[in-house]
């Protein structure tokens, strides 16, 4: 006898329900760890839901996408279930009860996140409740829970019960099949801009790497390495600016949203000279990133580029990527599918940088930017490997503490040191780094990028607070200057800078100011990027910055002009389209008064920061080690200001390079 239609369309709705219903609980697994938060970048995420352009976006990609995505991820779970079971049980293709294909369905979503959650063990330290379990019991468990269902139906379904297990390997395979997918098809490529020429200047950014981290792990690498890089901000999105010829003097003082006055604001309009420049004169200046957030071109990267890509525009992408974590089925899929790879913790580590220089080709001038270690690190299987008895560990522990409130008995009773957050940057880098050595090393041999000068560096480094024995703060940035934070890696291959050539010093002081102004110079007079150029423009590295407070932190040895977190993000507002920005209630002329300044020379930093009151602390730093703090008064930190704005300076040419239109070794 046949089904009524209304019978029919019920039983397939079920396995849709389902998908929702999964969905549903990955929601209130994100409202619970919201809740729960007590600080850090998933609690200003939290915070950022109170303006309205983020919550009707949040509502739109939950419904639109999420939801949408889950409920078809959940009926085609179903029909591949369907299918492999109607070959062991004849004539359950017809007669599958609705309620079937609900059980079966939630069970197969179960089991897509467990192989996901495998593959990222870290990322369970988000899961409230199961959190509280160690690994080697949480994986049986989970196991148990998506296969309890499936398992029963098999063994009182079947009329010969020893079919059972080859039946549930099935599905166990088609379902964990689906996961792995996007893996290995083909992925979803934009189009390319193309172009017949060659790069002239490729610049490959990889947020937070300490010169001491990445030296370490590109040893063997093509190309000459400078052991006194530093930066003259230790703020991504400000230094990116500064080298695309932006106004250092306007630039040392802002910090990561835009300000308003960026997007023209009462008819100004900051300029970017260098990139309007190369647009100009036909460089295609192109310029990826896989977090769009932490530059904030949306809705200015057409005025400067020949092409940009990103996964998402602007804030949305931090949202995303700060939330994918929370959906690993949607996650997985969404690294083939976007405009470009983006940064969720099963992102591959390589995908972002051999996108760009597939994107680049054609252009003179490519430019990519990493943040795949922004934190919190969530640490591979294959990463976990590298902590003693991992297996053992309880998730909650890996959750690294943010801020010094967060240290109290109970936190200091559980540590683990295999949760030490230093420790899972360090293996976070150098899987990076090894994932792109072979494409580093690829580069001199391909006919695109061999000519160019090759420039890896990082855009400021990363510190963690120590607070108890043996016991660190989260990695931050953006907060500081000291050898942390500004030191910075920088290494450099292409025409003179590898194989025999021109003597080398390693030891110099070097800015990445020198690496702006290198480029100017080819790209104004057709002069060649050299080292002497590079390590020669600046014996004194500057930098200057409004800092953030670090009382969250550690405890500060005085009261110092700079600037509180809160204020910032009340000051900052989020508009539709991925736009953010920030209002300031004082020009950047006034915010000046009260920067704190820098100077490196070699191993040796100064920092001079003022003091509420007038005058200011004189900080001397050997290497990585505090060598004194001195008292200075209000005259000499004023003079300080001034040598620092002399130091500062808009763009110069090196006058000791050779002209040449083509750059040979």
């Amino acid at each position: 006898m046949t089904k009524p239609l209304g019978s029919r369309l019920v039983r397939w709705l079920l396995p849709l329900a389902a998908g929702g219903l999964f969905f549903v609980f990955l929601v209130v697994e994100i409202w619970l760890r919201l809740k729960s938060s007590e600080a850090g970048l998933i609690n200003t995420v939290g915070q950022a839901f109170n303006t309205g352009p983020t919550r009707e976006y949040v509502a739109g990609f939950g419904l639109g996408i999420l939801l949408p995505f889950y409920a078809f991820m959940g009926l085609l779970l179903w029909i591949l279930t369907l299918a492999w079971g109607a070959m062991w049980h004849r004539g359950w293709s017809k007669d599958w009860r609705a309620l079937e294909g609900f059980g079966f369905t939630f069970s197969a979503l179960l089991w897509t996140h467990l192989v996901l959650w495998w593959e990222v063990p870290a990322t369970l330290w988000t899961l409230p409740g199961l959190r509280l379990l160690p690994f080697w019991l949480l994986f049986p468990l989970l196991g148990l829970l998506a296969l309890a269902y499936p398992a029963r139906w098999s063994w009182t379904r079947l009329g010969r019960r020893w079919l059972a297990l080859p039946l549930l390997a099935g599905w166990v395979l088609l379902w964990s099949l689906v996961p792995q997918l996007p893996e290995w098809l083909p992925r979803w490529h934009s189009p390319v801009k193309g172009g017949q020429d060659k790069a002239e200047v490729l610049m490959i950014g990889l947020d937070g790497l300490r010169f001491d981290v990445g030296q370490e792990a590109t040893q063997a690498w093509e190309g000459r390495s400078y052991e006194f890089a530093y930066t003259p901000i230790p703020a991504t999105r400000l230094l990116w600016h500064i080298l695309w010829g932006g106004d250092p003097l306007y630039y040392t003082v802002g910090h990561a949203p835009p300000a308003m006055e960026e997007y023209g604001a009462n008819g100004v309009r900051i300029p970017l000279p260098l990139l309007e420049e190369a647009k100009g004169k036909g460089w295609k200046p192109r310029f990826y990133i896989d977090d769009g957030g932490t530059i904030g071109l949306a809705g200015r990267a057409e005025q400067f580029f020949d092409d940009t890509l990103m996964p998402a525009r602007g804030w949305e992408n931090f949202v995303n990527s700060n939330l994918s974590v929370n959906f690993p089925l949607y996650a997985a899929w969404e690294n083939w599918a976007r405009a470009f790879p983006t940064t969720n913790p099963w992102a591959p580590l390589d995908g972002g940088l051999r996108e760009a220089l597939r994107q680049g080709r054609g252009s003179k001038w490519v430019m990519f930017h990493s943040c795949l270690a922004h934190q919190p690190i969530y640490l591979h299987r294959k990463e976990m490997n590298q902590l003693p008895r991992w297996w053992t560990a309880i998730p909650r522990n890996l959750e690294p503490l943010v801020v010094l409130a967060q240290v109290n008995e109970k936190h200091l009773a559980r540590w683990d040191r295999r949760g030490d957050p230093f420790k899972a940057y360090q293996i976070r880098m150098q899987s990076i780094l090894k994932a792109w050595g072979p494409i580093w090393g690829g580069l001199a041999k391909d006919p695109a990028y061999k000519d160019s000068v090759r420039i890896l560096f990082s855009d400021h480094g990363e510190r963690f607070y120590h607070v108890a024995d043996g016991v660190q703060l989260c990695g931050i940035h953006g907060y500081n200057l000291d050898p942390w934070e500004t030191r910075v890696m920088l290494k450099v291959a292409g025409p003179r800078f590898s194989g025999a050539g021109p003597e080398i010093d390693h030891e110099s002081t070097v800015s990445l100011l020198g690496v702006r102004d290198s480029i100017a110079g080819l790209l104004r007079q057709g002069t060649a990027i050299t080292p002497r150029g590079i390590e020669k423009a600046y014996p004194q590295a500057p930098m200057r910055y409004h800092t953030l407070s670090t009382s969250d932190f550690t405890q500060e040895p005085a009261e110092y002009k700079q600037m509180n977190t809160k204020d910032l993000i009340k000051g900052s507002y989020i508009a539709p389209y991925g736009i953010w920005f920030t209002q300031y209630e004082k020009p950047a002329e006034e915010r000046a008064k009260e920067l704190t300044l820098g100077v490196a020379e070699r191993g040796v930093l100064r920092i001079t920061k003022p003091l509420k009151d007038g005058g200011a602390h004189l900080y001397e730093y050997l290497g990585f080690r505090l060598n004194a703090i001195t008292a200075v008064d209000q005259k000499a930190y004023e003079a300080e200001t001034q040598r620092l704005e002399r130091m500062l300076r808009p763009i110069q040419i090196p006058n000791q390079l050779t002209r040449t239109t083509n750059p040979s070794p």
